[in-house]
């Protein structure tokens, strides 16, 4: 059996050293079946010692800007989205991605648009957004054309959004992966030299508007530290971008490379720089574009079961570690047909399940959106140091919340087993205690999802299955539960 700290250093790669604040165990077969009395791992929290925030708005969702012009889209008066982010709690929206320097251009007055571009959004597209946010008590980040860069548009389309999205945007954000504009929007050897004065040319426009802004939503951390060096005082947020699993949709890479520490390794290797960037000028890093795989994900991986738990598991590792957020790129269209940019988004949190559905605005919560529910379930607040002792792929996040509440989460990410097993936590304290489980049929089943029985109603709306209740002896609470869920513990200080 082996044990790792939160306050242990892994050393991940060429040098890089990152703290482990949740623990990660290799995957591995058991030597027969474990007694259910026997617990197969011990979570031991020290309430004495806080190991980062867990923040109100640390769930986000991403989407492509020309998402911004479909109807019903974001019209929390039409469908289910209002209460679907209600039902997620506070959070960030941001609109940006591929589509908003490649095919879409600030077009209020609905004139012809150029040959480059596909989409033109305009006011309406932003009120139906501005309606959301102050229904809902999200915030937005709103990204404009870099790739196909007009000043005077980019200093219109603020000058509209600020006052009706008011102190719900967040910031707004000058183009998506300007790194890889070589060759496609600008020349071949276009690098960070040339794109740093077009970025504060933007930043002048936006600003111009009212706009606060952030950047330079880079992928693969890729720019940060020149960037934040020299712009950190235009920006109120850095922004990046990555992907658990490289390959794209024809990648074959299953539900256990999701799941691996490898995998976890590979997520906290890439949050080592981004955040020694953030943290040497003192501003917040958001990871404003994710998911588990990119361009759009993969079939039988980024849309089952094992998703939701690794969805949950992700969020809380980088949140941990000092990541403010993370906003998961998804669509509001059909659930598995090809968008504008002809892929398909598997990885959506959200998607209409038929045409009647899309037309009226009603969508249907994928796996990745379960992992979501789970951490905004736990709740702000701040995590606590936690410690594991297991043979198994097991993880654990300890928050105190601003309650006084001590909440456990514990992700088991081995295959799902109708053999339950148990796991001993200890908190030193408490009496009383209440569980809700994440569970499902299978790792790679799309189908039977559920937060303790109970799933989201078609109106968006979720209500939990009666939580069960455990009794502690000494501070230890003996949690039993399916291989392959996630257990969320609450205890009373």
């Amino acid at each position: 059996m082996r044990r790792l700290s939160s306050s242990r250093l892994v050393r991940i790669g060429a040098g890089a050293v990152v703290a482990l604040s949740a623990v990660v165990v290799a995957h591995g077969a058991r030597a027969g079946v474990v007694p259910e009395a026997t617990p197969v791992a011990t979570v031991t929290v020290d309430a004495s010692h806080t190991a980062g925030v867990l923040p109100a708005d640390v769930l986000g969702l991403s989407y492509e800007a020309d998402r911004l012009a479909t109807v019903p889209g974001f019209d929390p008066h039409r469908g289910n989205i209002a209460n679907l982010l209600t039902t997620l709690g506070t959070g960030n929206i941001r609109i940006g991605a591929g589509a908003v320097d490649y095919f879409v251009e600030w077009n209020p007055s609905n004139k012809p648009l150029p040959s480059w571009a596909k989409t033109g959004i305009g006011h309406a597209d932003i009120d139906r957004l501005a309606a959301l946010v102050k229904a809902t008590g999200w915030n937005v980040e709103l990204g404009v054309n870099l790739g196909h860069f007009d000043p005077k548009l980019v200093a219109d389309e603020a000058a509209y959004a600020v006052p009706r999205l008011g102190s719900h945007l967040a910031a707004m954000s000058c183009g998506n992966e300007p790194n890889l504009f070589a060759n496609r929007v600008r020349p071949s050897g276009y690098g960070y030299g040339q794109y740093r004065p077009e970025f504060e040319s933007c930043a002048a426009a936006l600003k111009s508007g009212g706009a606060k802004v952030a950047g330079p939503n880079t992928n693969g951390g890729r720019w940060l530290s020149d960037f934040v060096a020299d712009e950190h005082s235009r920006i109120v947020m850095l922004t990046d971008q990555q992907y658990t699993l490289g390959g794209g949709p024809k990648s074959t890479k299953t539900v256990t490379d999701l799941l691996s520490a490898s995998a976890v390794k590979k997520e906290l290797s890439g949050i080592t720089g981004p955040l020694a960037a953030a943290g040497s000028q003192h501003v917040p890093l958001r990871r404003d574009e994710t998911n588990s795989a990119n361009i759009g994900g993969i079939h039988g991986v980024s849309d089952v079961y094992a998703a939701a738990l690794w969805a949950a598991d992700y969020t809380l590792l980088l949140a941990q570690h000092g990541v403010s957020g993370l906003n998961f790129h998804g669509t509001i269209g059909r659930c598995g047909v090809p968008e504008q940019d002809k892929r398909v988004r598997f990885y959506t949190p959200l998607c209409a399940a038929t045409g009647a559905d899309l037309a009226a605005g009603m969508l249907t919560p994928q796996p990745v959106f379960y992992g979501l529910l789970l951490v905004h379930l736990l709740g702000p607040g701040r995590f606590l140091t936690a410690t594991v002792s297991t043979s198994n792929n097991i993880t654990s996040y300890a928050v105190r919340g601003s309650d006084g509440k001590t909440r456990v989460v514990v992700v088991d990410k081995d295959p799902v087993s109708a053999t339950p097993v148990t796991v001993l936590v200890h908190l030193g304290t408490g009496t009383v205690g209440s569980v809700l489980h994440l569970t499902g049929s299978s790792l790679t089943s799309a189908t039977g999802i559920a937060i303790q029985g109970a799933t989201v109603a078609r109106d968006g709306t979720f209500t939990p299955g009666n939580a069960g209740h455990i009794t502690g002896r000494n501070g230890d609470f003996t949690v039993t539960m399916q291989p392959g869920s996630a257990a969320l513990v609450t205890v009373a200080s």
